[in-house]
């Protein structure tokens, strides 16, 4: 039972970085290929997901609590899964205030 297991997950971290090496690699090679259309507005995309990260980082709080010590957690690696927690959250509700505001435009037009 624990082969299965083991192999579902070293299946799972494999697609997992074949979706996130296709996530960064295709819009690269399109934008090398001589696609320029709108270098711009990929640019604006990266700088806005980075502030995203970078302000989840900072806001994050380094806590050591009892669960941290009994799982051997650091306070570094805390910081960065609160990173992680926190960018997914505002990340979430940016999609969510985006839905509402399209739908709301579309009632008024």
């Amino acid at each position: 039972m624990d082969t299965l297991i083991n192999i579902g997950l070293i299946v799972a971290y494999i697609m997992l970085f074949a979706a996130i090496a296709g996530l960064v690699i295709f819009p690269l090679i399109s934008l090398i290929r001589g696609n320029l259309k709108n270098p711009k507005g990929v640019l604006i995309s990266i700088a806005i997901l980075a502030g995203i990260i970078l302000l989840a980082y900072v806001v994050s709080p380094a806590q050591q609590g009892e669960f941290y010590t009994k799982m051997n957690i650091s306070a570094q690696a805390s910081k960065l899964i609160g990173a992680g927690l926190l960018s997914t959250y505002f990340i979430a509700a940016a999609f969510i205030l985006i839905t509402l505001y399209t739908i709301a435009i579309k009632w008024f037009r």
